[in-house]
């Protein structure tokens, strides 16, 4: 059977695998930082800070990815949000006059 401390570090660097910026990607410093932490708890036997972290994680990462999801036009421009709300209503933007263009 396995420890708790080693449970909860377990979890956290699943959890930093799934949250990195590049996928599988793990960080090394941040890593050791969580087990250095967890080395601290695990004399005192409470793991609360652990999961309170590896629970903010989680919804950090969650957030996000609803966000994606119910939220396509996030990362988009002014022009750009402008542009897909109007096609979204069944209409187009007309199109912006260009003093330089001939036409």
């Amino acid at each position: 059977m396995l420890s708790p401390a080693t449970i909860h570090y377990r979890a956290a660097l699943r959890e930093l695998r799934a949250s990195a910026v590049t996928p599988g990607k793990l960080n090394k410093p941040l890593a050791a930082n969580f087990r250095s932490v967890i080395e601290k708890q695990k004399a005192s036997g409470k793991y609360s800070d652990i999961e309170n972290a590896l629970l903010f994680m989680k919804s950090q990462r969650m957030h996000k990815i609803l966000l994606e999801r119910y939220n396509p036009t996030g990362n988009y421009t002014a022009e750009e949000r402008l542009e897909a709300t109007t096609r979204r209503v069944g209409l187009q933007m007309p199109q912006t006059y260009a003093p330089d263009s001939e036409s």
